[in-house]
């Protein structure tokens, strides 16, 4: 997984919220309030979606997949059925991908394969443990690092969120092997260093694919 770095609240969503409180008298709720079904309800998701979607650099928070407005969804890290406190707090918000559906294999993964999963040892997205606790490998499979405190949680991480689906690990292998990783080439420390320089950072606020993936399978080459 990637860490997401979250930004300050958008203000339109800060005042929506202040503006709810001041008309009803009552805190607003995700569900009923914000994520109403008529046309403002819908505009309200698809604008905080394309907000939270550019704030991860158009990747999943979860499996790090390529996602736009269209193929992403609204998360509750803290599942707003359970954290009723925590369903608009904006800290608790980030998008997910939906997942891989088809009439021969449907293969659920990342926050609809969550769903009300919840351990209080999770790790969440903005942690910067994420980072060191599940491991890629070349052929695309995820495996939590043992020895780690953290490593239970983080092979039931990859279990509940489905991480290690078979859409997953072939999307992965083939992100690692478009990269300089399988390049038969012969390149320099300095050089390696510059590619996981690159697959690190956001380019024009976008990130690779998969790019943690790629950088695990790059680092085994220093």
């Amino acid at each position: 997984m990637k860490r997401i770095v979250k930004q300050t609240s958008p203000t339109w969503f800060e005042n929506w919220k202040t503006n709810y409180r001041t008309i009803n008298g009552k805190e607003p709720h995700y569900r009923n309030d914000f994520s109403t079904d008529d046309t403002d309800g819908a505009r309200r998701r698809q604008r905080l979606r394309e907000t939270l979607v550019n704030e991860q650099g158009k990747i999943c928070c979860y499996c790090m997949k390529r996602i736009d407005v269209d193929s992403s969804h609204i998360e509750h890290f803290f599942p707003k059925g359970k954290f009723r406190d925590k369903d608009l707090s904006y800290d608790n918000l980030y998008a997910s991908c939906n997942g891989e559906g088809s009439k021969i294999i449907y293969d659920e993964y990342c926050g609809h394969r969550k769903g009300n999963w919840w351990r209080g040892d999770m790790i969440s997205p903005t942690d910067i443990e994420v980072e060191k606790v599940f491991k890629y490998s070349p052929n695309g499979k995820i495996s939590s690092i043992g020895g780690r405190t953290t490593s239970n949680i983080a092979q039931e991480m990859i279990h509940n969120l489905g991480l290690d689906s078979y859409h997953l690990e072939r999307s992965r292998r083939e992100a690692i092997e478009a990269s300089e990783v399988f390049d038969d080439v012969e390149y320099s420390d300095e050089s390696i260093r510059g590619f996981i320089e690159y697959y690190s950072n956001m380019d024009n606020g976008v990130y690779v694919p998969f790019c943690k993936a790629i950088v695990d399978c790059l680092e085994e080459m220093l």
